[in-house]
């Protein structure tokens, strides 16, 4: 019995995710383990950011005393501390401050150095643990996700954290220790200012806790709305072309506006909310300093302490304000960092692909699966030699039926056949009947709901996907090279080596051709060969030159088993001869499965499957297959 029907499809892109409320322990969880490596480096550099703003703020505790050595008459009044300076002259009070402020200047300067480029280290690791396991995530991902939201994720996101977590790290450490070591300072000065200290704090902090649900709210909707705006932006740069031929140009136009209106209308709330914040604190704080200068007269008219511990503590609690306020600012920026990790911790936490792995190398551990050694350990030396597989084997695909997603129809309907060694196979059909999407079952970019495929005695599913991929080599139809050299276009791995590239271009017929090739570096400089670098989508090569090439990256691979996806729809009659006589001739001893829609090419196969509807119309010769009309 054949799977139930699935119901119609209700829509392809996922929504945007809004998060609310707090922030998950998973979020948490995962600055920890970012700064995991960095636990010994972190807590001494915290000591020394201790010790170096004690150093600095004491200083003012230095010159409280000094202005009290210089009062004598029985209206002075003598502080705790004025027992270790009794004695000292005005070049030791001198002596000890340029001490005190030198080395916390040189301790200072230490700690916000080496903070920043902990946390940039931090934050690094956390993005190259995002990229990998994104890379690793179900194509049925990136089929329901604009590309704007993902480059959103790893853009304004990242760069919200990464801002974060270098210098205004040090800074909001420091701010942190100020507070800390400014209280215990009042307190040494004057033990009467130490409840306005406290209640400086505790206001800002019910201020905080109170506006901090609609920043972080603010935030999140900021960062949701960034996403379509930039996918727009995308989706206009890559359509340039038919958007100016048939004259769209102000519906895209309109349809930017409106997106980037609506990002706009995000930030001004935002900082509308961050501006109101702010003001309540400065006026919490003009509130305390009135109060703080009529209590130190009192206190110094009925003698309960002395000019100069009033002068400090003054001079603290002024410090304390302005502090308090850049503190919880900072920490309002750190929740903007924090929503950002919220936003990459999604991808982060996701689940993998079917039969993907988590490299062994990974520092985190998010639960998803992870290879127990390496990957290039996982990789034999010659790809043709893969466990449970011969140097040509066959392929065998048996009931297989395979859909998008659960909500979208059959593409594949029990599709059963088998490929033998060294056999050359074709798949047609028509424009919609599943050609496509069963190359892409083969390489298992969207999981089977039933059904087995099998390389010899590698199972899909039984072995580990990296491996099992590795035994295709494929040659879309619209040929992919990335911006870079030819050589590193061509290379497959770091095993790849220039023979071997040389071997595959002259195979091909294609060595004479590659080393006319000469371009501008970077640099500005002459490069050619191997060294001619190929622009972004490989703009400066033409069709036929790309498919080329993709031949040769195949080659190379070495895998048993080659897929042609209509690699000759749309390359020139001499390009195309020379793929197919590659593939007739250099390739005749591999298994070549081709997806085909030229008579020409079914002709030199020795078997074709016929399918119509994702199912198997016909399994026959070429010569029976050819007199129907498919």
């Amino acid at each position: 019995m054949p799977p139930p029907k699935s119901p119609g499809a209700r829509h392809f892109v996922e929504d945007e995710i809004t998060f609310s409320g707090k922030f998950s322990g998973n979020v948490f969880a995962t600055v920890r383990d970012s700064f995991r490596p960095w636990w010994a480096r972190l807590a001494l550099l915290l000591v020394v950011g201790l010790a170096a703003r004690l150093l600095l703020l004491a200083t003012a505790n230095i010159l409280g005393m000094w202005a009290d050595s210089l009062c004598h008459g029985d209206h002075c009044r003598t502080t705790a501390g004025s027992a270790l300076v009794a004695g000292f002259t005005h070049s030791d009070f001198l002596r000890v401050l340029i001490w005190f402020a030198l080395t916390g200047f040189v301790l200072n300067t230490l700690f916000r150095v080496a903070i920043s480029r902990t946390g940039a280290l931090a934050v690094s690791s956390l993005y190259d643990e995002v990229t990998m396991r994104t890379s690793r995530l179900p194509m049925s991902f990136f089929d329901t996700t604009p590309v704007g939201r993902i480059v959103s994720r790893f853009g304004s996101d990242y760069g919200a954290v990464f801002r974060m977590a270098g210098g205004p790290l040090g800074e909001f450490l420091c701010l942190v220790f100020d507070l800390i070591l400014m209280l215990m300072l009042t307190m040494v000065a004057s033990v009467w200012f130490a409840p306005v200290v406290v209640a400086m704090v505790l206001l800002n902090l019910w201020l905080y806790r109170l506006n901090n649900p609609r920043l972080r709210e603010e935030r999140r909707a900021l960062s949701a709305a960034r996403g379509p705006a930039i996918a727009h932006f995308s989706e206009t740069a890559q359509g340039t072309v038919p958007i100016k031929v048939f004259g769209k140009r102000e519906t895209f136009l309109e349809r930017f506006n409106k997106l980037l209106a609506r990002t706009m209308i995000h930030r001004i709330r935002t900082m509308i909310a961050v501006h109101g914040f702010a003001l309540q604190m400065t006026s919490v704080t003009a509130m305390l300093l009135l109060v703080t200068g009529v209590g130190g007269i009192w206190l110094i008219n009925s003698g309960r302490t002395s000019v100069g511990s009033v002068g400090v503590a003054f001079t603290f609690i002024m410090m304390t304000s302005t502090t308090i306020q850049q503190f919880f600012e900072w920490l309002a920026n750190l929740e903007e960092a924090m929503t950002g990790v919220e936003r990459l911790d999604n991808y982060l936490r996701r689940p993998l692909e079917r039969g993907a792995l988590v490299p062994a190398r990974s520092r985190m551990d998010c639960g998803q699966p992870r290879a127990k050694i390496s990957e290039s350990s996982l990789l034999p030396a010659n790809l043709t030699q893969l466990a449970g597989v011969r140097q040509v084997p066959e392929v065998k695909v048996d009931d297989l039926w395979l859909r998008y997603r659960p909500d979208l129809p059959w593409v594949l309907k029990g599709v059963t056949f088998h490929v033998e060694p060294r056999e050359h196979f074709a798949i047609v059909g028509r424009t919609g009947c599943g050609k496509s999407s069963l190359i892409q079952a083969l390489y298992l970019l969207y999981p089977a709901e039933r059904g087995s495929i099998a390389v010899d005695k590698m199972t899909a599913g039984a072995a580990p996907l990296d491996q099992f991929r590795r035994t295709f080599s494929l040659i879309p139809q619209e040929p992919v090279l990335f911006r870079a050299t030819l050589r590193e276009n061509l290379c497959v791995d770091t095993r790849t080596t220039e023979a071997d590239i040389r071997a595959a271009l002259r195979e091909i017929g294609i060595e004479p051709w590659v080393d006319r090739l000469a371009g501008k570096s970077a640099g500005g400089g002459i490069v050619r060969g191997l060294d001619y670098v190929v622009e972004e989508r490989g703009a400066n090569l033409s069709t036929g030159e790309r498919q080329l090439l993709c031949m040769a990256r195949a080659m190379i691979q070495g895998a048993p088993v080659l897929i042609m996806d209509e690699a000759t729809s749309a390359i020139d009659p001499h390009s195309e001869e020379l793929l197919v006589r590659a593939t007739r001739h250099v390739l005749a001893d591999r298994t070549r499965i081709v997806v085909a829609h030229r008579l020409s090419t079914i002709a030199d196969c020795q078997r074709v499957l016929w399918l119509d509807g994702g199912q198997v119309r016909a399994l026959d010769t070429p010569d029976r297959i050819l007199p129907l009309k498919f």
